[in-house]
């Protein structure tokens, strides 16, 4: 493995136009799904009995390690999403099940070779367990990103673990609420004080910021036609960023990546925009993304003419 991806994966009863679907979720396939653009990935996660088989192979056709993929008695966690009529996602519940019994001892032996590790959204405590047993059994690099469920419980922990881990990916929102500030300049100048290696600060459709050594970079996201579904873009960020960061050594260069990536994910329904996505080099990637521009920018300056 290049990328392992740690954390939930969910079965999701999303409700949507009238009807309604199981389907795949968590944070950790985002990641992993993202990662495997760009590298060899795989995911540690715990699922229940209920977990659908046929998610098994949704993850390998896309190009997911399994070995990971713990299946033990009890319910997998899962989450009630409904979309409006505009597309925005409402989660009316959410259960955790099995997925708050994960632990260090579910990565594979033979992930313990891989160059770096993700660490999705869970409870600080059990990010930091992760950590330790990463840094004491590989060499790899380690990024995380949090949720804001967490900060309540586990700030001050998570003010440590930005210069515990290589990397730390948050949404400006979360920055601002971690830092306790009021603006996202004011997010920044806090960040910087704390002991860090790398911090992105995502902004959504206009791109992020990285904090790196104490100076601050921004990168600019791609335009979208228009945006079909938001869930999962910022784990999609973090697992394009790692994977890209792995290939380049160079912070702006992975935003700039990651930032495309979460773009591509937001215009269609969950992952499917990411699953048929595979490059064997970035250059490739960049190429396919111009391109993907170029068309885009063509019907929008044919639907200025149309509209004049």
């Amino acid at each position: 493995m290049d990328v392992v991806t740690v954390g939930h994966a969910s079965v999701d009863l999303v409700r949507a136009g009238g009807g309604e679907r199981l389907q795949l979720g968590g944070a950790a396939i985002y990641s992993a799904l993202a990662a495997k653009i760009f590298s060899r990935a795989g995911i540690v996660t715990r699922v229940g009995r209920d977990f659908p088989r046929e998610f098994y192979s949704v993850l390998r056709n896309a190009g997911v390690d399994v070995a990971g993929v713990k299946q033990v008695h009890g319910k997998s966690t899962s989450f009630e999403i409904e979309y409006d009529g505009a597309g925005q996602a409402h989660y009316k519940s959410y259960r955790l099940g099995v997925g708050v019994y994960l632990r260090p001892g579910d990565i594979p032996e033979r992930y313990l070779t891989a160059r770096a590790f993700h660490i999705a959204p869970m409870a600080a405590s059990k990010q930091r367990s992760f950590l330790e047993h990463v840094r004491e059994h590989t060499y790899a690099l380690v990024s995380l990103n949090t949720h804001v469920a967490y900060f309540q419980r586990y700030r001050r922990e998570l003010l440590r673990l930005i210069g515990e881990v290589d990397i730390f990916t948050i949404n400006d929102d979360e920055a601002m609420r971690l830092t306790c500030t009021r603006s996202l300049e004011h997010a920044l100048n806090a960040l910087k004080k704390l002991k860090h290696n790398i911090v992105v600060v995502t902004m959504g459709v206009y791109g992020s910021m990285i904090l790196e050594g104490g100076e601050v970079s921004f990168s600019p996201s791609v335009i979208q036609r228009r945006i079909v579904d938001l869930t999962g873009c910022g784990d999609a960020f973090a697992g394009a960023f790692l994977a890209s960061y792995l290939r380049t050594e160079n912070a702006v260069k992975a935003a700039n990546i990651a930032n495309s990536v979460a773009a591509i994910n937001a215009s269609d329904w969950y992952f499917r925009a990411l699953a048929r996505l595979r490059f064997q080099s970035l250059e490739a990637f960049q190429e396919f993304v111009v391109a993907r521009q170029r068309r885009l920018s063509k019907n929008q300056r044919s639907l200025e003419h149309f509209i004049a």
